[in-house]
């Protein structure tokens, strides 16, 4: 069976090992300075980003990555927390279209700074403009589909 070189090795265990400690990292000093962690603070920043009538249950799992299922739960957690409303699509009645309420986006300002300084603090103050910009074309790059 091939293996990865030492370099390779080192190039694809490093990407997966520095995610998971900054996702780690983010996600609890984001759930312990304002009580929602990551999931929640992306669920809310991709409502704020899409359209003002907000996305169907099926548009924000699929931008998340996350199941159906999975959603649901976080959408609960955060419909109890007034921060999103579901209402059932006007278009079918088979769906949940789920918007941001005017205290989400209250709490989805305070939550940025928070992330947005951390982000700074692990990951973009530790390499340069230069590197940022290598970094920046090779996740575009990679998100290409393969030829």
């Amino acid at each position: 069976m091939p293996k990865l070189t030492p370099l390779e090795a080192q190039a694809w265990r490093g990407l997966l090992q520095t995610h998971q400690r900054l996702w780690n990292t983010l996600d609890r000093e984001l759930q312990d300075e304002t009580g929602l962690n990551l999931a929640a603070y992306e669920l809310l920043l991709t409502l704020e980003e899409g359209p003002d009538t907000g996305l169907r249950m099926t548009e924000l799992a699929h931008a998340l990555g996350y199941s159906l299922g999975g959603l649901t739960r976080l959408a609960d957690k955060l419909q109890a927390l007034n921060l999103i409303t579901r209402e059932r699509c006007e278009t079918d009645g088979r769906g949940y279209q789920v918007t941001l309420t005017p205290h989400g986006a209250q709490r989805l300002k305070r939550l940025h700074v928070t992330h947005l300084n951390r982000v700074r603090a692990l990951f973009l103050n530790r390499v340069t403009p230069e590197e940022q910009q290598v970094l920046a074309s090779i996740w575009t790059r990679l998100q290409e589909e393969p030829a």
